[in-house]
């Protein structure tokens, strides 16, 4: 395969040397990062779907517990908010 010598900035150089993986070369890191750029954002939020389904129920109970105390929480905030401006 054909290669070809490019120069990077040193920071840019330190940000891919983070994100490359043991078995990957700078090229796999520069394609895996372009691949998941032009698959645009849904598919970069595919890989965490369904992280959470092998934690505990008490776990997911609380999640679940907080997620409806901030939806709560919103919903009066914007209640609050449309009575002000009512009157």
């Amino acid at each position: 395969m054909a290669s070809k010598n490019i120069s990077i900035r040193l920071d840019l150089y330190q940000k891919l040397s983070e994100l490359k993986e043991k078995h990957e070369s700078f090229s796999d890191v520069i394609d895996r990062l372009l691949n998941e750029g032009l698959k645009g954002s849904t598919s970069r939020l595919m890989k965490y779907f369904g992280v959470w389904v092998d934690l505990p129920e008490e776990v997911t109970q609380k999640a679940e517990e907080f997620r409806k105390l901030m939806d709560d929480n919103i919903k009066s905030r914007v209640k609050e908010r449309l009575n002000d401006f009512s009157g």
